[in-house]
């Protein structure tokens, strides 16, 4: 059975429209040839791919269905905008937003998604992604944002949504593009995507990407990146299909930690970011030794095969190696820094702290198979679905650290680059080994009552169990350790072990009618689990407790349940996808009061409470005007919160959950007639707005408001296309991270000029 759900091949790349209506984009992903055929009428054009198929192998069937919001970031949307990261394809995507690595955090994609931390919740092709590392976009057919609880189809965490992204497989069929882009700031980058088929049902696709790039209005700062992505396809379009995908990047780049957030002494200030002090945004507080330094190189095998008309078996096993150099320079201004500030002095100069930190050397190794049964069987005379399956998995991390600077370092708020860099030791302080084991059981069950009444329900068993070794030489600037696990002393080295052990139950039930076959209404209910040490590849785990105490490790999960009512309609003859949904989120911090120390122990996160609203439409609302729109609404609150002591946090009660906005909406919107004098051309705008940021928990920090404004010019002629591209038009200042004591400041305006062509 070609047209068998199994085949995962009903268009070139799910979530892409260029193969599929309009016209193709030239350069950056393969054109169709020009026949002619886009001169067919509005009722011809259907948006056939963008993400009418849930392609996960535990979570299958039309996205219109789905009791969940999915927001698709296709491969069209991802060439208009020229998006190169996966965080400038998440600008799509109102309601993720993007923190700056802190404390234990290696800095990389750090998300958060209906102001729950995702971090650890990135799959590509319903795989884990292990490692921590800023990720290119060159091998995307789609991105996909799941919202809402998740764990049942994929695991451990994933309480606020999870973020999955597809990536380019083989076609049977020879087509072949390339694109070169320049810009300001530096900016070049080249991409080739090749498909060579072997036979009528196999294939050999190629994809490279080559990128450098400065950030305009960020001293200093710059990445270099290379990629390799090779896919071979098998029994493609039949019943029995296996794809070989592999993927390598390579990145150097300067890590930008930002600019402080500006402190005084009046404990009633609001703390801002220091440019809304008229500090330069560009101002750059790190040293010329910070680096991230980054290798990547997975495998992914996926398995397909129809057995019979009502049985599929699936098979996918992916296997990664993550290495990394990481070198940062976390700076802050405290009260004395901004006093003088803003005394009106111009005698007295503020001086921010800059804490230069060793070198981390880290290696991330992954290895993942999720093996599942589609079983679409009536139950009587009730149409049925059973989804079962396995999830097992198996992390390590190698980390060791150099010792950081004697002292840290004071540089002027106004000018840091007027004091030099320090010394850096050589000498490792410390290193910790960790390693983590992830089993699980899943079974999901669909029954239609009626044609349009069905009832999910799903639930998953996981059995999680990590352990981490540390051991010390010294204090992290050298000094002689003079404690080691609750004794005092003089000690050479210093070994510590940290377990945790977790067992979750993780279930959802849906209702959902269907009124007709362009329509959905659904209720969902599910609950998610956060074990201690779920972040490996941060090291999570926390220092054991002396004497037997309690610590973060003997917590049980953090846990959240969602209750989720929404819709979903395709309008102008499945054109146009819209969806909408009410949510609220309750998540329940774990404490327990240590019997040594009499101290409340607590997890990270306070107890919240999350009522939002979202809507959404993407595809075309004519043949000339694609959309892509979303808007969301959150009212996070804080309703219990512990101090670092174990003491009820009285301030931060009632307020804003951090890094979560109120409102956020992003939209763009292309112009491109399929007919007539102006076929070929392309106009393209859009943006992005977010209401406030919290930094803290006790809302005494925030980052501003925000619309940004992005802007396309572009036209195809034959298999050519030329583009010109604006990002931040008009040169806002705003925040793309945030973190309690610095943000960074997003790129100021800038341009770039790209040429494709495919064949």
């Amino acid at each position: 059975m070609s047209d068998s759900k199994v085949s995962r091949r009903a268009a070139f790349g799910t979530g892409s429209i260029a193969a599929a209506m309009l016209m193709a984009v030239p350069g950056t992903a393969f054109a169709a040839e020009d026949t002619g055929a886009n001169e067919a009428a509005d009722e011809q054009i259907v948006v056939i791919g963008r993400g009418e198929e849930i392609d996960l192998a535990t979570m299958r069937g039309p996205l219109i269905d789905a009791p969940q919001t999915i927001n698709i970031v296709d491969r069209e949307v991802l060439d208009d905008r020229q998006a190169t990261t996966l965080a400038d394809a998440l600008r799509n995507v109102a309601g993720v937003t993007t923190a700056v690595g802190e404390g234990g955090t290696v800095n990389g994609d750090q998300f958060f998604i209906r102001g729950q931390a995702a971090r650890d919740d990135i799959f590509t092709d319903g795989l884990r992604d292990f490692g921590a590392f800023t990720r290119d976009a060159f091998n995307y057919e789609s991105v996909q944002v799941l919202k809402g609880s998740s764990s049942t189809a994929l695991g451990r965490g994933v309480s606020g949504g999870a973020i999955n992204t597809q990536s380019k497989r083989a076609l049977a069929e020879d087509r072949y593009s390339f694109n070169v882009a320049g810009g300001t700031d530096d900016y070049l980058r080249g991409t080739a995507d090749a498909n060579l088929a072997l036979s009528d049902s196999s294939g050999l696709r190629l994809n490279l990407m080559g990128h450098t790039a400065d950030t305009a209005d960020r001293d200093d700062i710059y990445s270099n990146r290379f990629g390799f992505a090779a896919a071979l396809g098998f029994g493609i379009g039949n019943d029995t299909n296996f794809d070989l995908i592999f993927f390598h990047q390579d990145e150097d780049k300067r890590v930008d930690y930002g600019v402080p957030i500006i402190r005084t002494s009046d404990p009633t200030d609001i703390e801002r970011p220091a440019p809304e002090f008229g500090v330069p945004r560009s101002n750059f507080y790190g040293f010329a030794a910070d680096r991230d330094k980054v290798t990547v190189n997975t495998l992914t095998a996926r398995f397909a095969h129809q057995a019979n008309d009502w049985i599929s078996l699936t098979s996918d096993t992916k296997v990664g190696v993550y290495t990394r150099e990481f070198r940062q320079t976390p700076t802050s201004c405290n009260d004395a820094c901004g006093d003088a500030l803003l005394d009106g002095d111009p005698l007295t100069v503020p001086t921010v702290s800059a804490s230069a930190r060793g070198l981390q050397d880290q290696t991330t190794r992954g290895i993942q198979n999720v093996s599942t049964a589609l079983i679409e069987k009536s139950l009587g005379s009730l149409r049925n679905e059973l989804i079962i399956g396995w999830d097992v998995s198996y992390q390590t991390n190698k980390r060791s650290d150099t010792q950081r600077s004697a002292s840290t370092v004071s540089r002027p708020l106004l000018n840091p680059s007027a004091v030099g860099a320090p010394v850096y030791p050589s000498a490792v302080y410390r290193f910790r080994d960790s390693e983590a084991t992830d089993i699980s059981l899943f079974v999901d069950e669909r029954l239609w009552l009626t044609p349009q009444l069905s009832i999910n329900a799903g639930v998953r068993y996981q059995h999680f169990k990590t352990k981490q070794d540390t051991v010390e030489l010294t204090g992290s600037r050298g000094e002689a350790l003079t404690s080691c696990n609750g004794a005092t002393g003089s000690f050479t080295t210093c070994f510590t072990q940290a377990e945790a052990t977790s067992d979750l139950w993780s279930p959802k039930a849906s209702i959902i009618w269907e009124p007709s076959d362009n329509a959905s209404v659904y209720l969902s209910y599910s609950k998610a689990a956060v074990p201690p040490g779920n972040s490996l590849s941060n090291g999570s785990l926390s220092t054991p407790a002396a004497n037997g105490g309690v610590d973060r490790n003997d917590l049980d999960p953090e846990k959240t349940e969602t209750f989720d009512l929404g819709v979903k309609v395709n309008l102008f003859g499945n054109k146009l996808l819209v969806q909408s949904a009410i949510y609220q989120i309750n998540r329940d911090n774990a404490r327990e009061v240590d019997p040594v120390t009499n101290v409340t122990v607590v997890s990270r996160e306070p107890k919240q409470r999350l009522r939002g609203f979202e809507l959404g439409a993407s595809g075309a609302v004519t043949s000339d005007l694609l959309l892509t729109l979303n808007y969301s609404y959150v009212d996070a609150e804080i309703t219990e919160a512990f101090t670092r002591s174990g003491d009820p946090d009285t301030a931060a009660l009632g307020q804003q959950v951090r890094y979560v906005p109120k409102h956020s909406a992003s939209l763009w919107a292309a112009y491109k007639p399929v007919g007539g004098s102006l076929k070929g051309l392309e106009v393209g705008v859009g943006g992005n707005y977010q209401s406030k940021v919290f930094l803290n928990s006790q809302n005494t920090q925030v980052a501003p408001s925000y619309v940004a404004v992005d802007g396309l010019l572009a036209y195809d002629f034959g298999n050519y296309r030329i583009a010109v591209n604006g990002y931040n038009l008009t040169n806002k200042l705003y925040y793309s991270q945030v973190n309690s004591s610095r943000v960074v400041p997003a790129a100021g305006r800038s341009f770039l000029a790209s040429f494709g062509v495919s064949f």
